[in-house]
């Protein structure tokens, strides 16, 4: 196997004389950073990306006051919480 950069060469060469029982230990090391370390940091990207792509822009042509007079307009008055108090 050919070593695409001097630091796969750097490990390769600093494990070859570790016991079997120190590499496994080594690789499940290596493979909890990837998984969770380095795996976890492109997945939260590419969530929220995807999160993103299905979200709209909000188009409204009413000004901040007009929409917020809309918002107070279709509130619903309610004594739900007569009793608590």
């Amino acid at each position: 196997m050919e070593s695409r950069t001097m630091y796969e060469e750097r490990i390769l060469s600093d494990i070859q004389g570790f016991s079997e029982r120190d590499q496994s230990r080594l690789y499940r090391i290596s493979h909890y950073i990837t998984q969770e370390i380095i795996s976890s940091k492109s997945d939260e990207r590419q969530m929220t990306d995807e999160f993103l792509s299905v979200c709209g822009t909000w188009k409204d042509d009413r000004s901040a006051e007009e929409q917020l007079q809309d918002i107070y307009s279709a509130r619903k008055s309610t004594n739900r919480t007569e009793k608590i108090f």
